[in-house]
């Protein structure tokens, strides 16, 4: 069994299979009734190389990262700023390239936390990646060429959050990576809990763009990874002051799965597999 195979064969079965669900207002709705296929102990070799825009972003997926560790898949975060343009939320008044190293720092804390490899800091200018595209895929074709991963993963068309930085890693990936690439994103349902949980503690939050719910192709269940998920992203103490770190573990309890999108049938060709 191919590599890209065995690693979607993976992805799938750490995958929630949904058996409760209901169409509401012409959308999949989810009630919280979910099943989960055993994983087998076949990773070995396997590995992922993960392309993010900031520190903080493995937020989005840090549950399915940590789990992929957990199964012997090898897990290499790339950073391609350092979040250098940002605010500081520790309240120690940094800016520019102070900012960037801690951030730096946090992201290695949130990584060890998660069981990941050692960060890539490719440590591009913060917001100014869609002039950067040549040098990206050069310093991203020198880290696959090293690493050989079996897949890559970033950021849904429209980045989440609609951040510029992050519509540019999925343009770069669709275009060049096509073939290895898998995509983590938030639906609709996600993207509505994420925001009652932030009202709860007072304050607006939206995902600027979510995904229809029929249109995500993995759902894992990361409902044993939540104490990891919420030491990860308290790593960024610059990131998020600690309101959003309690919404967040309201969230991450009330909805314990993350989402990914594959292409080219990926899914599909492994089911096939598992009737022959």
């Amino acid at each position: 069994m191919g590599q890209r195979i065995r690693l979607t064969l993976i992805l799938l079965m750490l995958a929630i299979s949904v058996t409760g669900c209901h169409l509401e207002n012409g959308r999949e709705q989810f009630d919280g009734s979910y099943s989960m296929e055993p994983v087998e102990e076949m990773a070995g070799d396997l590995s992922v190389v993960v392309i993010f825009a900031h520190p903080d972003d493995e937020t989005w997926i840090s549950g399915t990262l940590a789990k992929l560790s957990d199964h012997g898949v090898k897990v290499f975060p790339v950073y391609a700023t350092s979040g250098d343009a940002g605010s500081d939320h520790s309240g120690q008044g940094l800016s520019g390239s102070e900012l960037a190293l801690i951030r730096e720092q946090e992201a290695i804390a949130a990584s060890q936390i998660l069981g990941l490899q050692s960060p890539i800091f490719l440590r591009l200018p913060d917001g100014k990646l869609n002039k950067y595209s040549e040098e990206i895929i050069k310093q991203l074709n020198s880290i696959l060429e090293q690493e050989k991963p079996t897949a890559i993963l970033t950021f849904v068309e429209g980045g989440i959050t609609d951040n510029r930085d992050h519509k540019t890693l999925n343009r770069l990936v669709s275009a060049h990576f096509n073939r290895l690439a898998g995509y983590f994103g938030v639906s609709y349902y996600r993207a509505e809990s994420l925001a009652k949980s932030a009202n709860k503690f007072g304050f607006d939050y939206k995902v600027a763009m979510p995904i229809e719910d029929a249109g995500v192709t993995i759902r894992v269940d990361v409902s044993s990874y939540k104490t990891k998920r919420v030491k990860a992203m308290a790593s960024h103490k610059t990131q998020f002051p600690s309101i959003m770190i309690k919404a967040y573990t309201d969230y991450a309890e009330s909805v314990p799965l993350e989402e990914i999108i594959t292409i080219n049938g990926g899914s599909c060709s492994v089911l096939i597999r598992l009737l022959e």
